[in-house]
């Protein structure tokens, strides 16, 4: 949850605090009342959305694990297979320089089918006897992880999209409520305060860059000039 959210999402907590704390203020069915439900109503979503963003969150740190390694995985099957071939002076088994996963797929299975009939060469060589199959999962395995990763990062966009909709319904709905709460609390100001601190979006704080005291070190004092010096009797 970004720093604004979590400043607006405990002045909701707040303001349901306030509802809770007042019932006498949101009667149901009064137009209080109805826009208390809706905030209350909006809290719920906020809270699942939430729990998407954070799960996506945690799934795309995953999931850029698995791909790194599943990356690292083929390319020493590509490696292993590139040295053989050049072992073999079989030119047909160049590397690609666009080493990006997408290619390094594609990589795999154009050598995995210029290795089927040479296949016998490379286990005399001393490849496993199953490289041609090894070659090709790793690279599916790459594959099903570039797959996973975008998914998740669907899945976190449409949860923080949700969050910023949500959060413009909860102002919708704050700012239809807080002439009424004026009106209803003009002759109780105590309450009328607390209601305006519920409500109060804190700012964040910045921390100002330490500056020097001009005033502790007295003036600066300037390098005596060398022809000065050198006329200065002694």
């Amino acid at each position: 949850m970004t720093s604004f959210n979590k400043r607006v999402f405990e002045m909701l907590v707040r303001v349901l605090v306030f509802s809770k704390t007042y019932p006498q203020f949101f009667a149901k069915g009064s137009p209080a009342g109805m826009l208390i439900d809706e905030v209350e109503s909006i809290m719920q979503k906020w809270s699942a959305h939430q729990t998407s963003q954070t799960t996506g969150e945690g799934d795309g740190k995953i999931s850029t694990g698995d791909r790194a390694a599943a990356r690292e995985a083929l390319k020493s099957q590509l490696d292993a297979v590139g040295r053989t071939a050049k072992g073999l002076k079989l030119g047909q088994f160049w590397m690609s320089r666009d080493r990006s996963d997408r290619s390094l797929v594609e990589m795999a299975e154009l050598f995995a089918s210029r290795a089927e009939p040479l296949k016998q060469a490379f286990i005399d060589s001393h490849l496993p006897v199953d490289f041609i199959d090894r070659l090709r999962a790793a690279a599916q395995n790459l594959g099903k992880t570039i797959t996973d990763q975008v998914s998740t990062q669907n899945t976190r966009i449409a949860a923080t999209l949700a969050l910023d909709q949500t959060r413009k319904e909860a102002f919708a709905a704050l700012d239809a409520l807080d002439p009424m709460m004026e009106n209803l609390l003009r002759n109780d100001l105590p309450t009328l305060g607390i209601w305006q601190k519920a409500r109060f979006i804190e700012r964040t704080s910045r921390s100002k860059r330490a500056e020097p005291d001009s005033t502790a070190a007295g003036p600066p004092v300037s390098p005596p000039n060398n022809a000065e010096a050198a006329s200065t009797p002694t």
